[in-house]
């Protein structure tokens, strides 16, 4: 009976400290996320050039609003790696919408295009000395949810478009 209890006082004191010395380890192997801004592109569409010189990709910033029934998605296109400014073309299409960039003079021979297989409704034109962003809704394979261009400007010399999905 004596040797229960040192083994019962022996283990309130070292189990506490196992639990302690376990849950630090798995602390320390988590890798710690710094906030902040995202400085970076988190989207990247891959260039494929026909001919001339052309940058290898595109980055995009993609952020997606959920809410109830729907969800808005805005998004800017960093343009400024291959042109200096950018001009939306009119156009009263709440489902397109299409930004012009002239290419600066090391990637103005450039014909090619990005697109994703997965994001087919976002795509980057290079021809004529120029850059043209697209987004296409109707390219949006989503029979049911219509969507819609709600907002597009030039930001920093970048295309912006906001737009929304409902169910």
């Amino acid at each position: 009976m004596k040797n229960l209890v040192k083994l019962t006082s022996f283990g309130t004191i070292l189990c506490p400290l196992f639990v302690v010395g376990t849950l630090a380890a798995t602390a320390q192997v988590q890798p710690q996320q710094e906030p902040g801004p995202i400085s970076a592109p988190n989207v990247t569409l891959n260039i494929q050039g026909s001919s001339g010189t052309c940058p290898k990709t595109i980055g995009l910033w993609w952020f997606v609003l959920p809410y109830e029934g729907g969800a808005e998605h805005t998004v800017v296109a960093n343009t400024k790696e291959f042109a200096d400014e950018t001009k939306l073309v009119a156009s009263k299409n709440k489902q397109f919408v299409e930004f012009v960039s002239p290419l600066r003079s090391n990637y103005a021979s450039c014909v090619g295009q990005a697109r994703g297989q997965e994001y087919t409704f976002y795509n980057v034109e290079f021809k004529n000395k120029k850059a043209y962003f697209r987004v296409d809704l109707r390219k949006i394979n989503a029979p049911g949810r219509p969507s819609v261009i709600t907002y597009k400007s030039i930001v920093t010399s970048r295309p912006y478009v906001r737009w929304a999905i409902a169910d």
